[in-house]
């Protein structure tokens, strides 16, 4: 059965079961009876560690940074709307959370989470928590961050006293292990990192949001839950199968704390246990080629904060991370650099959530991929990596970084100059004048379903092909939607039928046993092998084994060719698919939502652009007889939507071809238009 949900915990729990090593397995029951133990026995309960001393912390965002480097007006306005009530949760939401919120409500439905113990609570669990995403997305406290640099940069005492009253009513509502906000380490990571923004940017321990007894009492009263935030994160890091960006949140929220807040002898412990373990998880976690292995573009950008705020937390103690750390770091920035358009667009591959490690750029509308290039830009020196100008955010400007001073941008580098083969990571890019106005940019997805046993972010995706012309997307990866939804919507975003490749007898190229888990994977086989031309010519050829568990014991391969013809280019896919019986063989391109699809003769469909007026050719040659079609928005099963944001959806157009039979060859051949 495929993506199909697994039915009820015990399926769930056999799932996850199959997806663990004997260590994990040993790991985790051992984990499961201390935990029980420790409840049962009331042993092991932490309690606030007494401050040893008060100073000495790491200044690794600015207080004050240049008035002409950023726009003070959004930040008051965006602090005037919090004090309203009114907060942004990922992207561009806006949500009435009241002032103060309600902690423990679930912003998008309502639902009221238990003051239970967090042990006692499942998140799952939409009639007990709602959507936990969004409730947990509030208490990150981005938002936090706005109202102290509005109160740094205005000196307006209103702001401080709103983000007080909201520290206060945090603390009050949010006691130590109870209820849904103390269910996950990452969560007390995140809130680490952003609380540690705030603490500079209001002056620290001498912050005038202390004055007074009861000034002094808060202060007291957050620097227990910060002691008690780190270490809890200690006692439950994501080890094994769920070591992937959760592990290195969670290492960097301890690191950073610890840098900001040395206020205790455990914390210098903690603190070089997590800087070793963030050195080698730079290593495991993004190839040399500087993909993430979780095959999850956004999630790049996520974890590139977390690694970001180490590294810019442990210069600003005078103890700079390793040169190998940061050469990963770089190779990242030149892999998003390298699979970004002329227009700054990015392949939506892998899960996609609008997650922020910390927010210093209040503006709604972020691009997570420009944010990522611009503090890479000045971190690394790099000005070609600068987005469009217009994408330019503030960041930088309340980060120290030497390169801080690249205002304008550069110009993505060409096809002499760009990487077009990341083998480690899977991923292989062709086109035709790279970095210019008429560019076209296609990616092949080659490689791994995901990271670790789980895959967790990685989707069905196996050979899928996007392609881009003009800056503009065309053929494209519909995203993601949402992780707690109905499960068939989670299941489609994520599945083979989602993404602009081949399926066979209607099911994932991988067997899905949850929302966050891969049961059995795809494999890309050893036969694949890329050729170029002296001429921009690209010849890939691969196949994949997710369908050998099929009865007809199937292989789908696919060529991906691209030439280069006078002023013309043409894009041919050919897929072949080889079984022993008949079954379903369907055929997918996803095509973005500004263009219209029209038939054009026998097999053959016109792609327009609504506004640039652009138009390609694609013509459709099977070697069984099938059925072509055009399919918009549909329903039951979901096909032909498209996901920009987490949260949001909205159709789009899916051409599909299907047919029945054993041995299939097809052959898709874009024309790509001879001026852009």
């Amino acid at each position: 059965m495929s993506s199909q949900e697994a039915g009820g915990r015990l399926a769930w729990f056999w799932n996850r079961l199959c997806c663990m090593t004997p260590a994990e397995v040993a790991h985790r029951a051992l984990y499961a009876w201390q935990s029980k133990a420790e409840r049962v026995l009331g042993l092991g309960v932490l309690s606030a560690e007494p401050v040893r001393q008060l100073g000495g912390g790491a200044q690794w965002v600015r207080a004050s940074p240049a008035p002409s480097s950023v726009d003070a007006a959004a930040y008051l306005a965006e602090a005037a709307a919090i004090e309203r009530g009114s907060v942004r949760l990922f992207a561009s939401q806006r949500y009435e959370v009241g002032s103060p919120p309600q902690w423990n409500r679930c912003p998008l439905t309502g639902v009221q989470a238990p003051a239970l113990a967090a042990h006692a609570i499942a998140i799952t669990d939409r009639a007990q928590v709602g959507d936990i995403k969004y409730l947990w997305e509030l208490n990150r406290h981005l938002h936090w961050v706005a109202l102290a640099q509005a109160w740094a940069l205005s000196g307006d005492t209103t702001h401080l006293r709103a983000l007080g009253e909201q520290l206060r009513s945090w603390l009050d509502q949010c006691a130590f292990g109870i209820g849904p906000n103390w269910t996950s380490s990452l969560e007390y990571a995140l809130r680490l990192l952003n609380w540690s923004a705030v603490w500079q940017l209001i002056g620290g321990l001498t912050s005038p949001l202390f004055d007074g007894a009861q000034g002094m009492d808060l202060r007291q009263r957050w620097l227990a839950s910060i002691n008690l935030h780190a270490r809890a994160i200690s006692k439950h890091f994501s080890r094994h199968s769920s070591a992937n960006n959760h592990l290195v949140g969670e290492l960097a929220g301890i690191f950073v704390a610890a840098q900001t807040w040395p206020f205790w002898a455990s914390f210098e412990i903690l603190a070089e246990q997590a800087r070793r373990e963030l050195e080698r998880e730079v290593q495991l976690q993004v190839t040399a080629d500087g993909v993430l292995r979780e095959q999850a573009f956004e999630y790049a950008t996520f974890t590139f904060d977390f690694f970001l705020a180490a590294e810019r937390a442990a210069a600003a103690a005078g103890r700079p991370m390793s040169p190998a750390y940061l050469a990963r770091m770089k190779a990242m920035c030149e892999f998003v650099a390298a699979v970004t358009t002329v227009k700054g667009e990015v392949p939506q591959v892998g899960d996609a959530d609008g997650a922020e490690a910390f927010r210093l750029d209040p503006r709604s509308g972020r691009d997570c991929f420009a944010a990522m290039l611009q503090k890479g830009a000045a971190l690394f020196a790099m000005p070609e990596w600068l987005p469009l100008k217009h994408k330019l955010r503030d960041d930088v400007a309340w980060l120290d970084m030497a390169g801080a001073n690249l205002a304008q941008p550069g110009k993505l580098a060409g096809a002499a100059l760009r990487q077009l083969d990341f083998p480690e990571g899977g991923y292989f890019l062709f086109g035709r004048n790279l970095g210019g106005p008429d560019e076209v940019l296609g990616l092949v997805d080659a490689g791994p379903l995901g990271y670790l046993g789980i895959a967790a972010h990685g989707h069905a995706d196996a050979l899928q092909v996007w392609l881009s012309v003009a800056g503009l997307p065309v053929l494209i990866d519909p995203g993601t939607y949402s992780y707690w939804a109905d499960k068939w919507w989670r299941d489609y975003f994520r599945g083979t039928a989602a993404h602009n490749t081949v399926r066979v007898a209607g099911l994932d190229q991988s067997v899905s046993g949850g929302r966050f888990m891969w049961t059995r994977k795809a494999q890309i086989g050893a036969d694949r092998s890329v050729q170029r031309s002296a001429d921009g010519g690209f010849h890939l050829r691969a196949s994949h084994d997710g369908y050998r568990r099929l009865p007809g014991r199937f292989c789908h391969t696919r060529e991906v060719k691209f030439d280069k013809i006078g002023e013309e280019s043409k894009l041919l896919v050919i897929d072949e698919v080889r079984g022993s019986s008949a079954e379903l063989i369907e055929l997918f391109w996803h095509v973005a939502p500004d263009w219209t699809v029209e038939p054009a003769g026998e097999d053959q469909l016109s792609l327009r652009h609504k506004i640039k007026g652009l138009c390609i050719g694609l013509r459709i040659n099977a070697s069984l007889a099938g059925r072509l079609e055009v399919i918009t928005a549909q329903d039951a099963p979901p096909l032909a939507w498209w996901s920009k944001d987490y949260g949001e959806k909205k159709p789009c157009h899916t051409i599909r071809w299907a047919g029945q039979g054993s041995e299939l060859r097809i052959e898709t051949q874009f024309s790509l238009p001879r001026n852009l």
